[in-house]
Parts: C-alpha cells; structure tokens; sequence
C-alpha cells in the first residue's frame, strides 16, 4: 500500500535518499516523488522539463507501516506520515492509489508525462490522450500556449487542484 509523507519543500530528494539508507528495504518496498513534464515558453519556444507534482510529498509502498512509522523517526529530516490517528495509519485510499498509477500510465520514473491535446479554433479541447484523456472533464483552467491544463480530484484528504502538462499537435519536440 501507498502512504503519503510530507516533508518540507525542496527537501524531498533528500529524504528520499535518507529513507532509503536508514530504513530496512524489506520494511519500505519503495519511497519515490511523484512528477510532472511541464513546459516553459521561453522567447518563443517550448522547452520540456520535469518538476514535482506534489510539492512537500514523498510517497513510501510498504506493507509495515507501523515499522516503518517506528523507524521514520530515525530520519533526520522533517517527515510525518499523513492519515495519522493514535496508533493507526491510513494508507492512500485505492481510488487515489489508483488515480495516481493511471496519472504515471506505468511510467518507471513516477513521472505524468505530458498529454497529446487537440485543439477547435475557439482553444477548445476536442480530443487528447492519456494521462488526461480519462480526466477531461474535470479541467477547471486551461492554459493552451503555456502547455497546461489543471484538473480539479479528491485527493490525499481533500479536493485539489492538479496541474498537467500538454502538448501540441505540430510541436516541434516529441509528444506522446
């Protein structure tokens, strides 16, 4: 099961690399950051680039989360592990879990790659591919010439707004 950590921003790389040295692996199967492809416009063009997509999150897989909550706390780090109540946990829900892996379509690198958009002549979205294909109608802002849209989901808790990368038909770089 998946469990969501906050951590402080920025130092998400390094508590994963703290987590993954202090903690038995047979007591924390995976910790990873979830990102996004996004694009910036810089003079005129698009140039493709990889940023978080939860700031202050770090996500864990683990079968033992009552060890691994007792050996978290060897970590130096800012960290606490969401869904705490006494001596529970809760894990990140299935629907969510299940939300974030379609997001990553199998992606190894636990990154939301950016999603193929066609456009109507108005800005409109007519059509587009995964990971947004399924989440369309969830948009609440699209932004088409800075390359993103934001998709409004139940997630860790509460409703959040979630921003995704697009590209498009006839951009000059590789889009899936």
């Amino acid at each position: 099961m998946w469990y969501a950590i906050q951590t402080i921003t920025g130092d998400e790389e390094e508590t994963i690399r703290t987590i993954r040295k202090v903690i038995a692996p047979e007591i924390c199967e995976d910790c990873f950051l979830l990102k996004r492809e996004a694009v910036w416009r810089i003079q005129g063009s698009c140039k493709r680039h990889t940023e978080r997509l939860f700031p202050g999150y770090v996500f864990v897989s683990t079968a033992y989360p009552e060890e691994f909550y007792r050996q978290l706390k060897l970590v130096p780090q800012f960290t606490r592990i969401l869904g705490k109540e006494e001596q529970e946990f809760y894990p990140v829900s299935a629907e969510e879990e299940a939300f974030l892996k379609e997001l990553l379509n199998g992606d190894k690198e636990y990154t939301v790659r950016l999603s193929m958009v066609k456009v109507d002549g108005q800005g409109n979205i007519v059509a587009c591919g995964k990971p947004l294909k399924r989440y369309l109608g969830c948009v609440v802002k699209k932004r088409i010439r800075l390359r993103y849209v934001v998709i409004r989901v139940w997630l860790l808790g509460r409703e959040r707004d979630v921003l995704l990368g697009i590209c498009l038909e006839g951009d000059s770089w590789d889009c899936p």
